[in-house]
């Protein structure tokens, strides 16, 4: 058996981290007087300004004659999140939390992975798949450089707001799949909520029923082929993912305003968020969302109908699910990061995103052209944006899932051009400690700002690409 732990976070505070899942039936011990609990028990007091959009949001109780009245209710879901926050105690290995820090928690994840690269399309395969994951699960041990449930930090003791990000997982991942970019933004001071997506996108997700059961759903599409799976149905899976980020926003603003008791939430044990710690702490006029692959589609999309989401970072992100019907309407007026990796890029993908920059720069804020910036970071692939080939280097190296760089310095350039491009265009001026991060010199041999085939082929004069910031510090 190996213990390992994570490489350690680039900012200067400790991490910690907890679970949170909304109970589906809400009693009035979950919730406190002035919250409204609607007929499924999902406690609802924010009423959106973009009811409507053209993005479905059918009811609960309301049947889909495609996927059935099951698969409504676990649309109709609020995902189970996972915080990263800044502590003050730092982590220490303990055997009594070895399990709560594992990177993979439960078996299902390590299975989930595995059907990625053997597809389980027979009952062979799938015995084969469930003996692979028990030895590596048993055997490996990747330990989460952060501690469990401890206290928020509360420098020189001022409980002061902390601005969050929440952030969506691409498909085949989970809510622990991008641990280490979420621990680097929230030892910089912000908090990071990590929503499991029900969609059927995640490796595996779950969930608790009405009884208190955990319950599991399975990658939708895991015995085909990636491309045998029709674009519509990946379609309504970003539909979905839209609505559940949304109601991750709902239940941040009820954790704030302290609106939720202990017993609203579902998880227990020694990762269960203790509601309390948050409240008055979550500074909801700093929101911003980040995500990679089929979540930076998730970014972009749920960025551009929400305006309680101020900034968004989209990272290599999957535009074919996102209906170029409504790229005007989305172009959004928040400031968006665009960073993505040298290797993935396709004539579709790159015809996508031209036309939804076309459309961003046609847009205004205020009379001014949106901010945009593009950053492509040299010698990477798709993968590299993850923990994986952090993790297991030589791996995704030789079967060509990683780029040729460093796969760690990969890490430290990704996020730094994140939180760099938060500092200053999700933060007020004048922020500085701890939120301040600047590209250091060194990054800038890796980055490619900007895309000169983009501006010719798009023709895209007023286009605001910010390239001050980058290498000049």
């Amino acid at each position: 058996m190996g213990f390992l732990d994570l490489p350690k976070p680039l900012g200067v505070f400790h991490v910690a981290f907890a679970d949170f899942e909304l109970r589906t039936h809400a009693s009035d011990s979950d919730v406190k007087v002035g919250a409204a609990v609607t007929r499924r028990g999902a406690v609802s007091e924010v009423h959106h300004d973009d009811d409507d959009d053209d993005v479905e949001r059918k009811e609960c109780d309301e049947e889909d004659e495609e996927t059935g009245a099951g698969r409504v209710e676990i649309s109709c879901r609020t995902p189970m999140v996972r915080l990263f926050y800044p502590t003050e105690t730092k982590p220490k290995w303990s055997f009594s939390h070895a399990q709560t820090r594992r990177w993979l928690p439960e078996l299902r994840y390590t299975y989930g992975f595995f059907s990625k690269g053997i597809l389980p399309t027979s009952r062979l395969r799938r015995c084969f798949l469930w003996v692979l994951a028990c030895l590596l699960h048993s055997w490996v041990w990747l330990q989460i450089n952060a501690s469990v449930g401890e206290p928020l930090i509360q420098r020189e003791g001022n409980k002061e707001r902390l601005p969050v990000v929440i952030f969506s997982h691409g498909m085949w991942a989970c809510r622990t799949t991008y641990t280490l970019a979420c621990c680097d933004m929230a030892s910089h001071g912000y908090i990071v909520v990590v929503p499991e997506h029900l969609d059927g996108s995640a490796v595996a997700a779950q969930y608790t029923d009405t009884t208190g059961k955990k319950c599991w759903i399975q990658h939708a599409f895991a015995d085909k082929p990636f491309d045998h799976t029709p674009m519509e149905h990946r379609t309504n899976q970003l539909r979905q993912r839209v609505r559940e980020i949304q109601k991750v926003v709902d239940v941040i603003e009820m954790l704030d305003r302290g609106t939720l008791t202990q017993t609203s939430n579902a998880v227990v044990g020694q990762g269960s968020l203790n509601v309390t710690m948050l409240q008055g702490r979550l500074d909801m006029s700093y929101l911003a969302i980040r995500g990679h692959s089929f979540g930076g589609s998730t970014a972009i999309v749920v960025c551009g109908l929400d305006k309680r989401l101020k900034c968004c970072v989209a990272e290599d992100t999957w535009w074919q699910p996102i209906e170029q019907v409504h790229y005007e309407r989305l172009a959004g007026k928040a400031p968006i990061l665009f960073l993505n990796n040298e290797q993935f890029e396709w004539e579709e993908l790159r015809h996508l995103r031209n036309v939804f920059l076309k459309a961003r720069a046609e847009a205004e804020s205020d009379g001014q052209p949106l901010v945009t910036q593009l950053i492509t970071v040299k010698g990477t692939r798709h993968m590299d944006q993850c923990d994986f080939p952090v993790l297991y280097p030589r791996i995704f190296r030789a079967a060509k899932l990683s780029g040729e760089v460093n796969t760690r310095i990969v890490k430290d350039v990704n996020s730094r051009a994140c939180l760099e491009f938060l500092h200053r265009n999700l933060l007020p001026p004048g922020t500085h400690f701890p939120h301040a991060v600047h590209v250091v010199k060194e990054d800038s041999e890796y980055l490619i700002v900007g895309d000169e085939k983009l501006h010719k082929k798009c023709e895209l004069p007023h286009m605001n690409i910010n390239i001050s910031a980058i290498g000049s510090e």
